[in-house]
């Protein structure tokens, strides 16, 4: 019996050893996707758009080329405690990049203007320039001394708009000046 349970073992060893082939890889195959350019800057709003390829950063576009630009602006101005609209008015507005991120908006009031810093989400905000974490009002001045101004700027990748939304806190009042921007 040990002799059949040996011959059995060994058959089924050798048949084992025989059936086992070693693995070998695959021929490598091309695939088109690896030479497309992508942009490979983390600040980059289209940051590894288009990966897998090969790293472009000619191809980046970055938080403040969204928002760069002169736009024609209308205002709608309500007084916050009540919500009580005040009036309307066009202006025109030059949104100027300063860097990768940071911008300056012109035409507000007079010849004064606002720093923002933009994002990757669509979104800038205005700068703090004015005030600490222990004041209210935090901002920046607008048009005097009197005025700080916060709020958001919004590009809408639907309609091709910019959304304002700015609250403006002066010794007359709290104002929420709110509307579209069309690129000119």
């Amino acid at each position: 019996m040990n002799k059949k349970l040996a011959i059995l073992l060994f058959s089924f060893a050798t048949l084992s050893v025989v059936a086992c082939k070693k693995w070998a890889d695959p021929a490598p195959t091309s695939d088109p996707r690896i030479n497309n350019p992508y942009c490979n800057d983390p600040e980059a709003v289209n940051y590894n758009w288009g990966f897998p390829g090969v790293p472009d950063n000619t191809k980046c576009f970055f938080p403040s080329d969204i928002f760069n630009g002169t736009y024609q602006f209308t205002d709608s101005v309500y007084q916050a405690s009540r919500g009580f609209f005040i009036f309307t008015q066009q202006q025109t507005l030059q949104v100027v990049k300063r860097s990768q991120n940071k911008l300056e908006v012109f035409g507000l009031c007079g010849t004064g203007s606002l720093f923002i810093t933009a994002h990757r989400n669509f979104i800038a905000t205005i700068d703090t320039t004015v005030g600490d974490t222990s004041i209210i009002n935090r901002g920046q001045l607008l048009c005097r001394t009197q005025d700080t101004a916060s709020g958001t700027i919004t590009y809408n990748r639907i309609d091709s708009l910019l959304h304002i939304s700015i609250t403006v806190v002066s010794d007359t009042g709290i104002t929420i000046h709110t509307g579209k921007a069309k690129k000119i």
